[in-house]
Formats: C-alpha cells, sequence, structure tokens
C-alpha cells in the first residue's frame, strides 16, 4: 500500500523535474544562440552581411523532439554603427506536456558592439 501511494506521489513529481529540466536546458541553449548570433552579425562590415552572419551562426542549432524551432526574430544594425541587437526565439515541447502549455516559447535578446567595421567608414 505505501507503493502505491509513494508511486502516486513520486512519479508526477519525476515528470515535472524532467519537464523543468528541458526547459532550463532550452532557455540556455537559446541563450548561447543569441549571443553567437549578435558576435556573429558584430563582426561584419554591413547590415546585409551582418544578418546573413547572424542567420548562419543559428544553423549549428538543429530542431528535434524537443526543440521545434530556434528563429532569428528581431535584428537591428543602426546606421550609426555602434552595437547590433538580435533577438531569438526557441519553441520547445515539453517531453511530459502539462494541459495548456504543449509548446513554450522562450525570447532572449543579446547586444554586442560593432567591431567589424574599419576605421574609415566611422
Amino acid at each position: 500500500m505505501e507503493a502505491v501511494t509513494a508511486a502516486f506521489i513520486l512519479i508526477p513529481i519525476a515528470f515535472f523535474l524532467l519537464d523543468v529540466t528541458v526547459l532550463i536546458l532550452a532557455s540556455t541553449m537559446n541563450d548561447t544562440a543569441v549571443k553567437n548570433a549578435a558576435r556573429a552579425a558584430a563582426n561584419q562590415e554591413d547590415g546585409g552581411a551582418a544578418f546573413q552572419a547572424a542567420n548562419k551562426s543559428l544553423e549549428n542549432f538543429k530542431s528535434s523532439s524537443i526543440i521545434k524551432s530556434l528563429d532569428l526574430t528581431k535584428f537591428d544594425y543602426p546606421g550609426s554603427k555602434t552595437s547590433v541587437t538580435c533577438e531569438t526565439t526557441i519553441v520547445v515541447n515539453v517531453p511530459i506536456p502539462v494541459p495548456g502549455y504543449d509548446d513554450i516559447k522562450f525570447t532572449a535578446r543579446a547586444v554586442e558592439p560593432i567591431v567589424g567595421v574599419k576605421n574609415d567608414q566611422l
């Protein structure tokens, strides 16, 4: 009898902890991805090349049964060429979904100073 009662308590807790672990890892992955995208963009001389570099850096992150998508949702390479801003959104499909929360979205933003501009372009 105690084993059944313990199972009713411990199994949901274990499932919850699994979901929390997946969400923490996905959030960390999104944070790493946006920082890599901003760094790649900051090393370019113009906005077009910076946008391509940011998107190319996100190609290293593959989708899976848990990570549905990782997209560059906002990009800003201002004409003043001071800093580049990138924002990414990751959509996570938790392994044990809670009713009403099948997909979880995380958004991260990174700002990096532009270092790929030659001195005569400033």
